[in-house]
């Protein structure tokens, strides 16, 4: 021990030698090359570590770096971006996110910096900058793999926040796998939901490293409904909640400007623009839901509970230049939208897609402008007694939903439509005559508007373009159905017995690729639960191959998000945040 210290102390003084005779900084870096601006990044002594660190700023993409040590050989030295949206290239990476390579005061090491490589625009290239990956809300996640066996049994390893820091914690985003985000407060039926909130979670301790409270509910007697946290590609945090859209910057947390947005025919405490998507350019896009006026309730309760949730108007659709962080335009839609607009490039334009009560709509989207695509028209795609549809997802020519995103006493249908032509469409029941628990039924005995209740979907479909399959779900007979979306139709490939009010995840390469999701226990009211297990499934055949233990219920109609390494964030109503990993 004692030699240990006195080697450390060598090692100290070596340093504080050095630097009074020179600079004060570790390194001495060069730049040459391209000028794209002014880049940050961190460079340490041992990177592995790290330890010994310091910031840094070049004008150039080359770098050119020694140390300011005489003497002294450091075969760890690290870099690391700061600049969102660049990499590094002439060391090697390890998982804490820094470069390594080998440095000393005497032989030059050349480093090369280069714009990240961006195929889901606009979103920042990481694994996760947007709530659904990408902005036609797939689910799938190419850059997040399953870190167990194909083959059961897997372990499932577990860490959980050491207090309940993140109330109805909804989605998250990360810049990289140090820098992680986390949105929440939206539930204002949940206790400890008091508003929006987003915070920089630790992934190693998942204690938050900031927390910005950008608003108090139980204060200003606003309703608290759940929007969503993004990354555009700009690297700057954006999130939704209310009729508000805030800027927010990634390090510190710092508001960087605030939108209040227009309400439409409703009043601004009744109103919530209900998440955001963004068109390939970067244009913001926000759609508009209502609670009816008079009613108290918080929350999503309030779109299930209110005298008539129906009466409200219908809702606006708005565009943001997030540069600006001002208006583009404003459109009133025909009708209520409850769902959160999709978006996706066909044929060279850029279009929004939209679900009113029976029938879908698109707008075309230039320069920020809308304008309505009366060519495309699907006319009702609804069956009768069904409630309105989830989001659509976009699964490569065809844009797919499922009803019933209410309680319905007909059975949901999920329905694919041609971006090509909308006469070309198709509609299935995966769930039609399957049983639902006499525990479920007679909880849900009036809640299709006073009569059974025998689906109940809160999520949307989650789509998969490589094989062409998506996955529904239906809440209370408690099943996933894997679908194939064709030109000759929909047909069911597999279905299993599992009870979710949460969307599913697609994770690890497509020859194995995963689907993840939330299972309540047997006998457990949907909606009303207190616990969920985690749980893997081959996606091509639905079999279970990992299963997590007994967890706390987590928030209503979000999702496991995937993270780095084969870990997965699980975000619990009651506000503890989990990470899973399965192993083999």
């Amino acid at each position: 021990m004692q030699q240990l210290r006195f080697v450390f102390t060598c090692f100290i003084l070596l340093i504080s030698q050095s630097l009074n005779a020179g600079s004060g900084l570790f390194f001495n870096v060069t730049a040459s090359g391209g000028a794209p601006g002014s880049l940050q990044f961190t460079l340490c002594l041992n990177g592995k570590g790290p330890v010994s660190c310091q910031a840094y700023t070049a004008n150039n993409l080359n770098l050119t770096i020694t140390t300011n040590i005489p003497g002294h050989n450091y075969p760890l030295a690290g870099i690391k971006m700061s600049t969102p949206g660049y990499i590094v290239s002439g060391c090697t990476k390890i998982s804490n996110g820094y470069c390594l390579f080998n440095a000393n005061n005497q032989i030059p090491v050349t480093i090369n910096l280069t714009q990240a490589n961006n195929s889901n625009l606009p979103w920042y290239p990481s694994l996760e900058a947007f709530e659904h990956y990408n902005s036609g809300r797939t689910h799938r996640f190419p850059q997040a793999f399953f870190g167990g066996s194909m083959q059961s049994p897997n372990m499932v390893d577990i860490l959980s926040s050491a207090s309940p820091y993140y109330p109805s914690g909804y989605n998250m985003s990360y810049l990289n796998a140090d820098l992680a985000y986390i949105y929440g407060g939206g539930y204002g039926n949940i206790a400890g939901s008091i508003g929006a909130f987003v915070a920089q979670v630790d992934p190693g301790t998942l204690q938050y490293v900031w927390y910005n409270q950008l608003i108090n509910t139980e204060q200003n007697g606003e309703w608290d409904y759940p929007g969503s946290l993004g990354i555009l590609n700009d690297g700057y945090l954006y999130v939704s909640y209310g009729y508000r859209l805030t800027k927010l910057n990634p390090a510190t947390g710092a508001i960087i400007a605030t939108l209040v947005l227009p309400t439409g025919g409703a009043l601004a405490k009744n109103t919530s623009f209900n998440g955001f998507n963004a068109t390939q350019d970067g244009t913001i896009v926000m759609k508009s839901v209502y609670r009816q006026a008079g009613c108290p309730l918080q929350g999503p309760a309030a779109l299930l509970h209110c005298p008539d949730p129906t009466d409200v108007p219908a809702s606006i659709l708005v565009s943001v230049n997030p540069k600006t962080m001002t208006l583009i335009d404003v459109v009133t839609l025909p009708a209520p939208v409850g769902a959160r607009p999709t978006i996706t490039r066909f044929n060279n334009k850029d279009y929004v897609y939209l679900l009113e009560p029976t029938t879908a709509i698109r707008y075309l989207v230039q320069n920020g402008f809308f304008t309505l695509d009366n060519t495309w028209n699907p006319g009702v795609i609804t069956i009768s007694g069904q409630t309105l549809s989830t989001s659509f997802v976009v699964v490569n020519d065809w844009v797919v939903a499922q009803t019933n995103t209410l309680p319905s006493a007909t059975a949901l249908s999920v329905i694919s439509i041609s971006q090509a032509n909308a006469a070309i469409k198709f509609s299935i029941q995966p769930f039609l005559g399957d049983p639902i628990p006499p525990l479920i039924a007679a909880a849900f005995a009036t809640a299709a508007d006073g009569s059974q209740a025998i689906s109940w979907a809160p999520m949307s479909v989650s789509g998969d373009p490589e094989s062409n399959l998506v996955y529904a779900s239906d809440s209370l007979p408690g099943e996933i159905a894997a679908i194939q979306v064709s030109d000759n139709g929909l047909e069911i490939i597999w279905k299993v017995n599992q009870r979710t009010t949460e969307f599913t995840t697609l994770i690890n390469p497509s020859a194995t690729r995963v689907l993840v999701g939330t299972d309540i226990p047997d006998g457990q009211i949907p909606g009303d639960n207190s616990n969920d297990y985690a749980v893997w499934r081959n996606a091509a055949t639905g079999e279970e191959i990992a299963r997590s233990p007994l967890l706390p219920a987590m928030t209503q109609g979000t999702m496991i998000q995937p993270f780095y390494a084969g870990n997965m964030f699980y975000q619990g109503q009651s506000g503890t945040l989990i990470k899973l990993l399965p192993t083999g």
